[in-house]
């Protein structure tokens, strides 16, 4: 699609993957790829819109291995973005999981999808995406 936009005239410099996951499952091998495919045809890649949806209880809290789990995922896609010089930006979806969309929209069976919970307080994710943005370039 980018290459037809540019062979007719479409003024376009970047991408955004939006990237919400479901299912505790990111594929970052797939998205490597993407991001190199892009950014061969001279395009800024960002990751946007990234949350990283648990299962929840009735209380809307998620199991400490699921918040394990997310924190792996948000560490992979923030090191695969890292990894291309062309992948310029990650945004998440959000900041606190208390004005996250995902619990209206599973009916409640899925949430605590961001870096900070309900109360504000850092999760996992918080200190590993944070330790992959402080590590030093691979």
């Amino acid at each position: 699609m980018v290459c037809d936009f540019r062979r007719r005239g479409v003024p376009i410099d970047g991408v955004g993957l939006q990237m919400p996951i479901a299912h505790r499952h990111a594929d970052a091998a797939s998205i490597s790829e993407n991001i190199k495919r892009l950014t061969a045809l001279g395009m800024q890649v960002h990751i946007t819109e990234m949350d990283v949806a648990l299962p929840v209880d009735a209380s809307g809290d998620a199991r400490r291995e699921d918040l394990r789990r997310q924190a792996d995922i948000y560490s992979e896609i923030v090191a695969t973005c890292l990894a291309h010089p062309g992948c310029t930006a990650i945004q998440t979806w959000g900041v606190t999981d208390k004005r996250s969309w995902i619990g209206s929209h599973s009916q409640k069976t899925e949430g605590a999808a961001l870096l900070f919970d309900r109360n504000y307080r850092a999760k996992p994710t918080y200190a590993a995406l944070r330790n992959e943005l402080e590590a030093p370039p691979r």
